[in-house]
């Protein structure tokens, strides 16, 4: 409570001297130095991709560390769809060829529908066949086409059929003049090959015979994908929406816990052994995610038959084709985990490996992009405290101007009291005497 002065209705605390100089420059250098360091707890915070997933969760992973030295990262990529899910007008084929395709492929058996994948996957992506299976052209001559069906469109067929066979016919339009020539058509087959392995898979189950003409299909093609483009997703959506997700291309996030070198049985791809990883994902959700790559980098295989924690193992990341959910025995029973075949596009270098140089360019561009984010920041920074420090000064000048206003003149009595002496006689001791 606050003893107003009989005097002038002001207080009778004792003011506040004002400070100097030197107090006022500590009080800005304090500012300026919590100011920058907003800045940059800020800075730290959005540099996180973290923060973002929950709300953009299609943003580009990040590529490259010992993953660019992995055999699987130097093939050559083709436009051709390695994919059950394409679509269209991604593989260059028309919705009628995909109609006559799926027609075609009701005359294979099983085992056949495997060979055709097999030598049309690689023939697609430019490998060399060193023989092809007899079985194949025995089947090409017994195909039926839809009676109906335009010649034109019929030799487009035929001859991409035949070509599978090894046979080379003489079509009506001369292949040499148009290298597309039966193109669309093998792009057809080969998507229609692609869903009836799919279809085959049992989602939800632990690992059957059915499963593995898919699985090695998406093994063998995990080289053709690419670093970038697909949607980034953890293993609650995987689980919780197997429609939307399932035999699409994804990439996920996450640190290794346990790493498996599995040899593979005969299989019609070659395929010899392959890695199993088990991932803890990025989003922090406890359900793991299976993912099958043909290879890792150092990093990654130097944990093989080792129990660390999933905070402490590699971070990686994996883009793939989500084959199923498969079951397994957790510690709290049965459990199911989404299954990703595809190959690592992200994965630190191991302690004394020696990283790739980045060349002259990106170097130059990485620095050139560093200042700038650390001028603007300082200048953002500096600003901000200016700011905060002029609009510190203006309240504090207006608050001096209302109290002033708000202060009452002394009367005119009290004003001459100061001014007659102390020690003097007063006029009416002086008339008295």
């Amino acid at each position: 409570m606050r003893i107003p002065s009989q005097f002038d209705d002001d207080n009778l605390y004792r003011k506040k001297i004002p400070r100097g100089e030197s107090v006022k420059t500590f009080r800005r250098l304090i500012r300026l130095a919590l100011g920058l360091a907003l800045v940059v707890v800020v800075m730290l915070q959005a540099a996180k991709p973290a923060v973002y997933r929950p709300f953009f969760g299609h943003l580009p992973a990040k590529s490259g560390g010992a993953a660019a030295s992995l055999p699987s990262a130097f093939a050559e990529r083709t436009p051709v769809s390695t994919g059950g899910n394409a679509k269209a007008g991604q593989t260059q084929y028309s919705p009628k060829d995909g109609q006559i395709a799926n027609q075609l492929i009701l005359q294979l058996s099983r085992q056949e529908q495997v060979s055709w994948t097999v030598t049309l996957s690689r023939s697609l992506r430019g490998l060399k066949i060193e023989k092809i299976p007899d079985a194949i052209a025995a089947t090409a001559q017994k195909i039926k086409f839809d009676p109906d069906l335009s010649s034109a469109k019929r030799a487009e067929w035929e001859f991409a059929v035949q070509d599978l066979a090894g046979n080379m016919p003489a079509p009506e339009k001369d292949p040499e003049k148009d290298p597309k020539y039966g193109l669309p058509q093998k792009n057809a087959l080969l998507a229609a090959l692609d869903e009836a392995a799919a279809n085959r898979v049992i989602d939800g189950s632990v690992w059957r015979s059915d499963d593995f003409d898919s699985f090695y299909r998406a093994l063998d093609s995990a080289s053709q994908l690419p670093d970038s483009g697909t949607a980034t997703v953890g293993a609650l959506p995987l689980l919780q929406q197997p429609d939307v997700f399932l035999n699409q291309m994804v990439t996920i996030h996450g640190n290794v816990a346990l790493v498996e070198n599995i040899k593979a049985p005969e299989n019609p791809y070659g395929i010899q052994d392959y890695w199993q990883l088990w991932i803890k994902p990025a989003e922090g959700a406890d359900r793991p995610i299976v993912a099958v790559v043909p290879d890792v980098p150092r990093s990654v295989s130097e944990q093989a038959g080792t129990q660390i924690a999933a905070t402490e193992g590699a971070q990686i990341s994996v883009v793939g084709k989500f084959l199923k959910r498969l079951a397994y025995k957790s510690g709290a029973g049965a459990d199911l985990a989404p299954v990703v075949i595809g190959r690592i596009t992200y994965a630190p270098f191991a302690e004394g490996e020696q990283t790739t140089r980045p060349t002259a360019n990106e170097t130059n561009v990485s620095t050139s992009k560093f200042w700038l984010i650390a001028s603007i920041s300082c200048v953002g920074g500096v600003g901000l405290a200016i700011l905060l420090m002029w609009r510190t000064s203006v309240l504090a000048k207006q608050s001096r101007k209302l109290r002033k206003a708000h202060r009452q003149d002394p009367e005119e009595f009290l004003k001459g009291l100061g001014e007659q002496s102390p020690t003097g006689p007063s006029v009416a001791e002086q008339e008295h005497s």
